[in-house]
């Protein structure tokens, strides 16, 4: 007689892929491998018990206030969720000999381009929701997504994944020149300190000089 199956196994099957999945494997598992690192990051940071960040991760991040770095990562986690989720959701490419519905193009707002220290000071107001972030990365490419993550997260040229990332940016319409210039800024906004704005005229409290003095 054969022994009975053991009903304790568990199910080895595995579930049904999605389009997503099947189509981004490769750059889902980079996510999440950027995600795991910047949950660590962000944890530790906050066990902490500093005043300021380490030299190294400021000058990742181009500021020595820690509560900005911990905001920075939080969103960088949020856009990269939020590239999974987009990337999940995908649908296959039409067919080649399946035309296409013509419809008039129509422009897309774009929200106002802030300078580094609006949109720093808005990030420490309000952090973006799920929501607001999905909204936010619907129409860009991946590639320029993950820049914008590489930039919350501070992830530069020495992170242990940075050759997947610079290949997923290049393989994904995103813009390397882009993330330099964000590193460049960071670095200069850290060690050059800004400009001093010229001190304001005081009126003039002396006498009248004797060619201008009333007769």
């Amino acid at each position: 007689m054969s022994a009975a199956p053991n009903a304790a196994e568990p199910n080895t099957v595995p579930g049904p892929q999605t389009q997503g999945e099947i189509r981004f494997g490769p750059l889902l598992s980079l996510l999440a491998r950027i995600i795991d690192f910047g949950q660590t990051l962000v944890a530790s940071l906050q066990r902490q018990n500093a005043p300021t960040p380490a030299k190294p991760l400021a000058w990742r991040h181009g500021t020595f206030n820690l509560t900005l770095i911990i905001a920075r990562i939080t969103r960088g986690l949020l856009l990269a969720a939020g590239l999974q989720a987009r990337l999940l959701r995908a649908r296959p490419p039409r067919a080649a000999n399946r035309p296409s519905p013509i419809s008039p193009a129509t422009p897309r707002p774009r929200p106002p381009k802030l300078s580094q220290a609006e949109d720093d000071a808005a990030l420490l107001r309000a952090m973006p929701t799920a929501d607001e972030i999905a909204r936010r990365i619907r129409h860009q490419s991946a590639g320029t997504v993950i820049v914008d993550i590489c930039r919350d997260l501070g992830i530069d040229t020495a992170h242990p994944l940075w050759n997947e990332i610079r290949n997923a940016i290049i393989a994904y319409d995103g813009s390397l020149s882009r993330l330099l210039g964000l590193w460049m800024a960071r670095m200069t906004a850290l060690f050059v300190p800004p400009p001093q704005a010229e001190p304001a005229r005081q009126a003039w409290a002396g006498p009248l000089p004797a060619s201008t003095a009333p007769s």
